[in-house]
């Protein structure tokens, strides 16, 4: 299976499947579970409660919906893993400047994590497809590539070349801060043949490791790379596992963006898009590359509305058992 989006005019490949029929499955199912709650809460407030089978259908019903949506995901990746495309097919496809993903490649092991429904790479891919199609360097001798940027393989004696070569032709180069030999020496290159506005580097997971690459740049980056305290998530912010980017002014100024929550505007199966999309605000900016800011999510404003009418349900349950106890304890008494 091929899956195209339709963009200014062409037909371009996308990093994920997109909205299918396990999506919708997946969506009209939790749906349906959490609108019992306003009827719930209609009924008790007309001094009917729920008997003690109703209550049983319901919390069966999540638990079968909660099976099914596990079912439902592991289809969807298996259709993922078919849209995927080489990065020579893909640069053929799409001839806009290409985006260039450098990684030390034992960081693939946190990026190819599933998230929901994707990975942390898929959602960057898919983030930065706006700039231009997304390619990385495959590792060679890998037999399952990860979901993401489109992979190319080289001959491990002429690497260096061909990074170099895609480093000069690229719209944007995005790397992934790591301390091993092979990155050090592709930072060194993009130094030297990348425009500073044209230079985006990610976070790592730790932040040792970021501290380390600070104070070795000290001696290669034209000005200090900026400090940055890690912290730790809060519930529902970690869909990402770096916590900011450095992005550069024309004269190499760098530039701390952090990736904040965009709750009402992500979605379940790629939450961490519009995170993404906020943050390279003025990287898009830079490269005179039109931005948008994420739409608001119709699901996710519904569910924080259930949420809260699910709490209010539970408060309303509790005061009456509290009632119930106290009014047993006074006819006790």
């Amino acid at each position: 299976m091929e899956l195209y989006a339709t963009g200014a005019g062409n037909k371009r490949w996308q990093p994920v499947a997109g909205f299918t029929w396990e999506l919708f499955l997946i969506g009209a199912a939790w749906v349906i579970a959490f609108a019992m709650i306003p009827f719930i809460l209609f009924r008790m407030k007309q001094g009917v409660s729920p008997s003690a089978l109703f209550w049983l259908a319901f919390w069966g019903y999540v638990g079968l919906t909660y099976k099914v949506t596990s079912w439902l995901s592991d289809k969807y990746r298996e259709r993922q893993r078919k849209i995927l495309l080489g990065a020579e097919e893909l640069l053929k496809r799409d001839t806009r400047p290409h985006v260039l993903y450098l990684r030390s490649f034992k960081d693939d092991e946190t990026t190819s994590r599933l998230l929901n429904l994707s990975s942390e790479e898929q959602e960057l891919a898919l983030t930065l497809f706006e700039i231009g199609p997304f390619i990385a360097f495959g590792e060679p001798g890998e037999e399952s590539p990860d979901l993401g940027a489109a992979r190319m393989y080289v001959d491990p004696e002429h690497w260096q070349h061909k990074v170099e070569d895609l480093m000069a032709n690229a719209q944007l180069v995005v790397a992934r801060i790591a301390n091993s030999v092979s990155f050090w020496w592709e930072i060194t290159t993009a130094l030297r043949v990348v425009k500073p506005e044209r230079l985006l580097l990610l976070l790592p997971a730790d932040e040792n490791e970021y501290e380390k690459f600070k104070q070795r740049a000290e001696d290669i980056f034209p000005r200090q790379l900026p400090e940055h305290r890690f912290q730790s998530r809060g519930f529902g912010e970690s869909h990402i596992s770096s916590q900011g980017l450095i992005y550069f002014e024309s004269d190499w100024t760098p530039r701390l963006q952090k990736l904040k929550p965009a709750r009402l505007r992500q979605n379940y199966w790629v939450p961490g898009v519009p995170i993404m999309k906020m943050a390279l605000e003025p990287v898009f900016t830079q490269l005179g590359i039109s931005w948008t800011r994420p739409p608001l999510q119709p699901l996710a404003i519904l569910a924080v509305v259930l949420l809260l009418l699910f709490v209010a349900l539970a408060l309303y349950v509790g005061a009456l058992q509290v009632m119930q106890l106290v009014g047993l304890f006074t006819k006790h008494v």
